[in-house]
């Protein structure tokens, strides 16, 4: 055959099929492609829709767009974690470049209009580099997934690979290479132009086919551009039918973002008239709750730092949602089918679930193990709610069937009769301010501040010793406050956290109704729970106030001179995050500028600090029961013992409990000791000799 003409652009393209007397018929292939993906996302939508209570996310637009673009589009949120954030951007921004590339082919070959000379090079460039990327991407992906295997990937060591992981990476990198081939063979039968060498990718290829003759490399180029075709719109009607339905669940997800504070949980608003309480099934979640995990993509990094995973419990935020889809996939087309039958005007008969959701589908003991500590919503790329759906089942196990830990039985008991966990005495929770001179708001409620002392303040031997180093830096500071006193109650964040909401709402409403009553604006605490539930939580029952944390403050005063730490604290120290500091409130800066600010201390972090900061094991009403197996505030007192510190500052006072147990725990008591930055602080003011480190003590339930 004469060698034919070819031009430096997407005109070859027509010369080449021209003169294999080739046409494509293309439009009914991608029709069909596209009517078997709609089909699909509307099979999908039915599913979605069959069961949850209503719940409507489309406030603050500008708000959740944004959020949409930067973690949907900038993929933000997964570039958090390098290599998979390397892995997933290569493939997805290769994907979006080649889409809207191979829809600009079409239409050029179709229409007849081209970009010829230099717009077209560049165009192959790009698209070049982009399918280059996809390859690496898919590389990457199968290399971490069946080669490096990290466990999170899995659950307890055992892969959770199905057969629909292999088949879309698979998909993929064929969809890709053949790609690079299809533009080989047609570079070789034009005879290598030169300006054809800026398609590096299709070039090096086109150098495979060397000395095969024209009729093979039009016959093998028209099959192979056949093949490919064919996979791509089998590309695409399979998205709905695989974990590619994620690409359309994960962006709606993030779009649909809880956009009120960091760890919010719903209250329960309607005690009166409710019928049920919490969630004990399925159709008693939220449809955005059920959609959660649709658009869990199984990355897993919410179980690479739940610290009840990592220390052996049952509990995998992973596998909780996953176990969920896979009851909805069960359920929801029942549920679907007994509203078709029924009619719009009929009441629908639906079946009762075979399975229970809590016994069966999730587990009792997953529902208890979690801490609330938001490791999994902090690192989810794609924002799934899995703390407020652990607190809606223990709802359910407390209010409806009254299923609980004994020894959670008796901390409720003690809140109710004493406000507080341990049952002490109401009338003893100011015995601590005795002999300081701390006023109270009945004697005083002209302050600035209320410093709201909470039950670990008021009554544990510990965190006594916190509280009273606080207000003496106070006191020191020239700070005008006072307590509630015998007035204070608990704040009930342990109650609410472990599913006894009607508890706590009695708890906060009195704390509120005293508060109001002496018309308080600003309240300092000492245990970020307290103040995570005064500042996020009581809002939603008539309590709003500026809530600051004993860092916040403490910081402040240094900064403006008012405290000056000069005696030296000569010790390598390592601070904890705690999660309902840093997570929940995003307080890292100020305790660490507290430490830094005390000469003779060598600040060192440990291996998780800040927002991966690894749980001390209290939150989410643990404080209050038994651990079972591996305890999380011995594994996180291992990693203060490996960067050899040898005082650890705790900003908590649950905290401070679980990392002094460790620490007596692993025998470190003559090495190690466990301070509140307030004590650290007073230490160094140098107007009092040093206070005594109090020894590890065992918490009590």
């Amino acid at each position: 055959m004469e060698k034919m003409v070819y031009t430096a652009g997407n005109e070859g393209r027509d010369v080449f099929w021209n003169a294999v007397n080739f046409q494509i018929p293309l439009d009914i292939f991608a029709l069909i492609a596209f009517a078997i993906l709609g089909y699909g996302l509307y099979k999908r939508w039915q599913l979605w829709t069959a069961v949850g209570k209503p719940e409507t996310r489309m406030d603050q637009r500008n708000v959740r767009i944004k959020t949409l673009l930067r973690n949907g589009l900038l993929q933000a949120s997964v570039s958090r974690d390098k290599y998979p954030g390397i892995m997933h951007g290569l493939i997805f921004f290769a994907f979006l470049v080649l889409i809207w590339g191979a829809a600009f082919d079409a239409f050029q070959f179709y229409s007849g209009i081209h970009f010829l000379g230099k717009p077209y090079l560049i165009f192959s460039f790009v698209m070049d580099v982009f399918g280059l990327a996809a390859i690496i991407g898919v590389v990457l992906a199968i290399n971490r997934r069946y080669f490096e295997k990290p466990d999170r990937l899995g659950y307890k060591g055992k892969p959770d690979n199905k057969l629909d992981d292999a088949i879309v990476l698979v998909l993929i990198l064929v969809i890709m290479v053949t790609g690079f081939i299809i533009e080989g063979l047609r570079i070789a039968a034009f005879d290598y132009p030169e300006f054809e060498k800026v398609s590096f990718v299709g070039y090096t290829t086109a150098l495979m086919f060397q000395g095969i003759s024209l009729d093979t490399l039009k016959f093998s180029h028209q099959a192979m551009w056949w093949f490919h075709a064919l996979l791509a719109m089998g590309f695409i009607a399979y998205l709905p039918f695989s974990r590619l339905v994620h690409i359309v669940t994960s962006p709606i997800n993030q779009y649909m973002k809880n956009l009120k504070p960091f760890g919010y949980v719903e209250p329960i608003r309607d005690f009166e008239n409710a019928e049920s309480f919490g969630v004990g099934k399925l159709d008693e979640f939220t449809v955005k709750q059920i959609f959660d995990s649709d658009a869990c993509t199984r990355c897993g990094r919410c179980q690479d730092g739940c610290p009840a995973y990592l220390t052996g419990k049952d509990l995998s935020p992973k596998k909780m949602v996953q176990d969920i889809k896979t009851h909805w996939l069960e359920r929801s087309p029942l549920v679907f089918a007994a509203k078709q039958a029924a009619g719009p005007e009929g009441t629908p008969e639906i079946p009762e679930p075979e399975k229970s959701l809590i016994n069966d589908v999730v587990g009792a003991n997953p529902v208890w193990d979690c801490t609330n500590c938001m490791h999994c919503m902090e690192h989810c790329p794609v924002f799934i709610e899995h703390v407020p759906k652990i607190i809606d089942m223990r709802r359910y196990k407390v209010l409806m069937e009254a299923d609980f830990a004994p020894e959670l039985q008796l901390t409720y008991r003690n809140m109710e009769n004493n406000s507080n966990p341990w049952g002490i005495g109401s009338h003893l929770r100011a015995d601590w301010a005795k002999e300081l001179g701390v006023k109270t708001m009945a004697e005083d409620p002209n302050v600035e501040y209320l410093f709201y002392v909470g039950c670990s303040g008021s009554f544990d031997d510990r965190g006594k010793k916190i509280t009273v180093a606080f207000a003496k830096l106070l006191k020191e500071a020239g700070v005008s406050f006072a307590i509630l006193g015998t007035e204070e109650g608990c704040c009930g964040d342990s109650a609410m956290r472990g599913g006894n909401e009607y508890l706590y709402q009695a708890l906060a409403q009195y704390n509120i109704e005293i508060m109001n009553g002496y018309g308080v604006k600003k309240i300092i605490t000492t245990c970020p729970h307290g103040y995570n539930a005064l500042k996020k939580d009581y809002p939603l029952l008539g309590g709003n106030y500026e809530v600051y944390h004993h860092s916040e403050i403490i910081a402040d005063l240094i900064a403006s001179g008012k405290l000056k730490p000069t005696k030296p604290v000569d010790a390598v120290i390592t601070l904890h995050d705690s999660c309902f500091l840093g997570r929940y409130n995003k307080i890292y800066d100020q305790p660490r500028k507290v430490l830094q600010a005390v000469p003779g201390l060598k600040l060192v972090e440990m291996e998780k600090c800040r927002d991966h900061s690894f749980c001390c094991g209290a939150g989410g009403a643990r404080m209050w029961m038994e651990e079972h197996g591996t305890r999380i505030n011995n594994t996180r007192t291992d990693m203060a013992i490996a960067v050899g510190a040898q005082k650890v500052a705790t900003a908590c006072p649950f905290c401070m409990t679980m990392i002094s147990d460790g620490i007596k725990d692993r025998g470190k008591e003559e090495q190690m000791s466990s301070l509140d930055i307030a004590e650290i602080v007073l230490q160094s003011l140098g107007t009092e000799s040093k206070q005594e480190e109090p020894a590890a003590e065992q918490k009590t339930a």
